[in-house]
């Protein structure tokens, strides 16, 4: 056992479960709190370091832990088909607030801003933030965004947002927790919140053991359970409303094993990638 607290429920109960070392061959020990679950890696990395991770290389070549030209319109085609999916499953499109004028929304971790493009095209005014240059870059100047490169807990909104997301983001923060309270005054009134992230007690996880997917240190620093990110998100003054898990691992892409994987973890809700939907609550009426 080590003196970390668990930034998910605050316990300092956890132990050991294995190492492992990163593509500069660094050793990080993963570790488990014992009250809620949730998972998260041993030394945490400084924010220096962390940055030599997400070079050019993570998003334009093929590594278990980056992708295969992030840049190209395959992976966004892919990754638009995601979050539309998300998106749906969310309940965003039958939410009669969310259709209303003047819109905002901010995605952090926004990386080459397909989905703040996306809301743009929804007629939404849509913003980004991400501390990758390369993928900043692409955004604004390609795609024309409102994007910014920067750390998120350092920059300042001067509006309110209805709509905030983090896609595939809150795994790599250092402190996540401070990014959730954040959010809560970031956005308006009753605001939403979507995140998605790995999920540590899926079925498929613990069949895969040391070899999930989704272990990839020190980009991923913490790894949450259902329990875990709604209690953090609820500690801080957040309503979780909705939630769901998909997503497999198992068998080759577009297999007849990975799609029945795929099927059993959305219909059954054991999936290794959870999505979970909060509202700001009205801190007024509980007065």
């Amino acid at each position: 056992m080590n003196s970390y607290q668990c930034l998910a429920c605050n316990s300092n109960q956890n132990h050991y479960l294995f190492t492992k070392n990163s593509r500069f061959d660094e050793p990080f020990s993963l570790h488990r709190c014992t009250k809620c679950g949730s998972e998260y890696i041993s030394p945490l990395p400084d924010e220096n370091r962390l940055k030599a991770y997400y070079e050019k290389s993570y998003f334009t070549t093929r590594t278990d832990r980056g992708y295969d030209n992030y840049f190209s319109n395959e992976i966004k085609t892919e990754i638009e088909r995601v979050f539309t999916m998300n998106l749906n499953d969310l309940g965003f499109f039958n939410d009669s607030s969310l259709r209303e004028n003047e819109l905002q929304s901010l995605d952090i971790g926004c990386a080459a801003g397909y989905f703040v493009n996306y809301m743009k095209t929804l007629g939404w005014s849509a913003y980004g933030i991400d501390v990758s240059e390369i993928c900043t870059d692409f955004a604004s100047n390609r795609l024309q965004l409102n994007v910014v490169h920067g750390d998120y807990l350092e920059h300042k909104y001067t509006n309110k947002f209805n709509l905030v997301t983090m896609w595939a983001t809150i795994e790599h923060l250092p402190r996540p927790d401070l990014f959730i309270q954040k959010i809560h005054e970031d956005l308006d009134n009753n605001g939403i919140v979507y995140i998605s992230t790995c999920r540590c007690d899926s079925l498929f996880k613990k069949v895969a053991g040391k070899r999930w997917r989704y272990y990839n240190v020190p980009e991923h620093i913490h790894y949450f359970t259902l329990k875990g990110l709604t209690t953090l998100l609820e500690d801080n003054g957040f309503t979780v409303t909705t939630s769901f898990s998909y997503g497999s691992g198992f068998g080759k892409p577009g297999s007849r094993v990975r799609l029945l994987a795929d099927y059993i973890a959305k219909r059954c809700n054991t999936g290794d990638m959870l999505v979970i939907g909060a509202q700001k609550r009205d801190e007024k009426a509980t007065l």
